[in-house]
């Protein structure tokens, strides 16, 4: 698997991180979304979008990363 993430502020609640999970042909499997400051993480198990787009915009992100998060 491949490992994305991207950060984007909210306000009020600081940066949402948003993790991507692909496969080799870089087809989105899971994806999901953590705001540190608060807590939350929303898990999407099977993402409607399975396309990366603006990957040019993304970052590396580790496998650790993203399963801690997913739990």
């Amino acid at each position: 698997m491949i490992y994305y993430k991207s950060a984007q502020p909210v306000p009020g609640k600081g940066d949402a991180w948003t993790y991507y999970e692909c496969d080799d042909e870089e087809t989105v499997q899971r994806q999901l979304t953590s705001i540190p400051l608060s807590g939350e993480i929303t898990r999407v198990p099977d993402p409607v979008v399975k396309k990366l787009y603006r990957k040019d915009l993304l970052q590396p992100a580790t496998a650790e990363e993203f399963l801690e998060l997913w739990g």
